[in-house]
């Protein structure tokens, strides 16, 4: 990620616009869906978060906020070095809410996915890309996005989290990999500049 911003930034936006959602619902969103070939331009992408996050159409500022999580979000999905990092609230939060939004993120990526991919199926271009593993990593997030906070009593907890964050990490860049083979990773949507 281009670190524009961090998660506690983007919490204070969303407190500021009175968003019902976290910041990693959202940026789970948008990594789900690029990771399956969704493109869109700022105005569709600024649609998306306003429903999303149940909240009015943001000031210019605040909406290159928003419109920045969908561009890093492409930017680190398709950098050679596999750059994307889950956007999620640091260790000084207890584990027991880093958990939760590990979760949200989740729940993010998989409503994120499901959105593009009626968009692509809609246009003839199914979801076959997608490998039996891949598939059934899908499911594992699907667990995942159910994960709670008193799942963190266990005194191993911390290095649970830490693995599943990068289980999480690696289904992601994966799935991108396999449904973009046909879509350049850095394709720009229609009309924008990313940088």
């Amino acid at each position: 990620m281009s670190n524009e911003f961090d998660h506690d930034d983007l919490a204070n936006l969303f407190l500021n616009l009175g968003a019902l959602q976290p910041p990693a619902e959202l940026h789970g969103y948008a990594v789900g869906f690029l990771s399956v070939g969704g493109r869109v331009e700022r105005q569709a992408w600024l649609k998306h978060c306003t429903e999303l996050l149940d909240i009015d159409m943001p000031n210019p500022d605040d909406a290159d906020a928003l419109f920045g999580v969908y561009k890093d979000a492409l930017e680190a999905l398709g950098s050679e070095d596999l750059a994307l990092q889950l956007m999620l609230p640091g260790d000084e939060l207890d584990l027991g809410q880093r958990i939760v939004s590990l979760g949200q993120w989740v729940q993010g990526f998989l409503t994120g996915f499901a959105m593009a991919g009626k968009q692509r199926q809609s246009e003839g271009d199914a979801l076959d890309a997608l490998s039996k593993e891949s598939r059934e990593a899908l499911s594992d997030l699907a667990a995942i996005a159910q994960i709670s906070a008193d799942q963190a009593d266990d005194e191993d907890g911390e290095q649970d989290y830490v693995e599943i964050c990068e289980y999480v990490r690696v289904v992601a860049m994966t799935i991108f990999l396999e449904c973009n083979a046909a879509t350049p990773a850095t394709k720009k949507p229609k009309g924008e500049r990313l940088h």
